[in-house]
């Protein structure tokens, strides 16, 4: 059969067009989104000396036209402002057509280049903004030719964009990070693990992995901070447990492990900042399980006793965050250890990030320790196919309709 395609199929109104006369420089295409350069309007100036009548033309005939330049001595100076005429003519006041456009123009106090980007120049454009009263800047080429206006909100509303643009992708890399740290499948006892950002990026990150053959590594941890300065350390973590499962870790210790991850992360973490976590070292040949807890929340420990009854282990923090550079300190004067136990039959291990104690309801109410207990005795006597819905729908029926103060992790480990 012959192809025929038929223009009948397209319509015109699909493309979006703007009622803005816009005239063609030969750079349109000479920008990326971050630079002014793609929001700007090149629109032809209009003479200071001009009717102001030419300007009302302008506006009547382009509804999207914001502003129109102007120049004097063959140099733009400012622009006549849209709303400036419309708040005149709704004051009552007599545009007379007398008057010229240099009568109404808007001095703008600098200029910017169409090679400047949007992210470096926001600051000062707002400022300036509230200072002087403006709402477009004239913007250059090359510093030196006009070649247009752009518009202070949609400056705005572009670094909105972009900055969302930014968290959308920060947030797909540190899920994609998090999910390749807990590939827990072929270990010889469960790992469930639940997490939840407060936010599209945060301070929360854990880890399930092999170390090397018959030897595991499951861990939580909580950055202090919020947001992106939290999630850049949590990138970090994930470094370093990447370079570690690529290197012989057969004869790295656990205790040798945490304190080379304090001394490490000492040199990054910044003045004032920590990052808690709990660790849990697994040894199948064995049969031992040791539990370094530095300064995370409370490790609970689960174990069905001679009359089946369960057992509860409260594994408070023993060793001071990472980032400070103590824990060698703190193992040699101190003389603590980890806490050790054996591996046995339906013992559990619960870990979690102080967000699930520090959740709160529609009241204002925390969950907080208790309750938290508590849930992992709760969760004890689940099977480990429903583990992970039951934190979920815990989390979901307390928090209902209120915002999460912070980022959430349980980790739960069955043997």
């Amino acid at each position: 059969m012959e192809e025929v395609i038929d223009s009948s199929f397209f319509s015109e109104d699909l493309e979006e067009k703007s009622s803005v006369d816009v005239k063609k420089t030969g750079f349109e295409n000479s920008f990326n989104e971050r630079q002014v350069g793609s929001i700007t309007m090149a629109i032809e100036p209009v003479s200071s000396r001009a009717s102001l009548d030419v300007a009302l033309e302008m506006f009547e005939q382009q509804p999207d036209l914001t502003a129109v330049p102007i120049e004097k001595d063959d140099a733009v100076i400012g622009v006549v402002e849209r709303d400036v005429i419309e708040k005149n003519k709704a004051s009552g006041f007599k545009l007379f057509a007398s008057k010229t456009c240099g009568d109404y123009v808007k001095e703008c106090p600098f200029t910017l280049n169409c090679a400047d980007f949007i992210e470096t120049v926001a600051a000062k454009v707002n400022d300036t903004a509230i200072n002087v009263e403006i709402k477009h800047v004239i913007v250059l080429l090359n510093n030196r030719s006009f070649y247009g206006i752009m518009s202070i909100a949609k400056m705005n509303s572009k670094l909105e964009e972009l900055r969302a643009q930014d968290m959308e992708k920060a947030a797909a890399i540190q899920q994609n990070m998090l999910k390749k740290n807990a590939d827990a499948k072929k270990f010889p006892f469960d790992v469930c693990i639940y997490n939840k950002m407060a936010n599209s990026v945060g301070g929360d990150y854990y880890i399930a992995k092999e170390l090397c053959e018959g030897r595991y590594l499951i861990g939580c941890f909580d950055v202090s901070g919020k947001n992106v300065s939290a999630a850049l350390l949590t990138v970090t973590l994930g470094s370093i447990f990447s370079m570690m499962c690529l290197q012989d870790s057969s004869k790295l210790s656990a205790a040798k492990l945490v304190v080379m991850l304090d001394n490490f992360l000492q040199e990054i973490v910044p003045v004032g900042n920590f990052i808690t976590g709990a660790l849990c070292f697994v040894d199948s040949k064995a049969r031992a399980i040791d539990v370094y807890n530095c300064g995370h929340t409370n490790v609970f420990a689960y174990l069905k006793d001679e009359g089946g009854k369960g057992r509860v282990a409260t594994l408070t923090p023993s060793f001071p965050p990472f980032g400070m550079g103590a824990v060698a300190q703190t193992i040699m004067e101190d003389k603590k250890g980890a806490y050790r136990m054996p591996i046995k039959p339906s013992l559990q291990i619960n870990m979690y990030s102080d967000g699930f104690t520090d959740m709160q309801n529609d009241d204002g109410e925390r969950y907080d320790e208790p309750r938290t207990k508590a849930f992992f005795g709760e969760l004890f006597k689940t099977d480990v196919y429903s583990a992970e819905k039951t934190i979920e729908k815990t989390v979901k029926d307390w928090v209902g309709k209120a915002l999460l103060p912070d980022d959430i992790t349980v980790m739960n480990v069955r043997f």
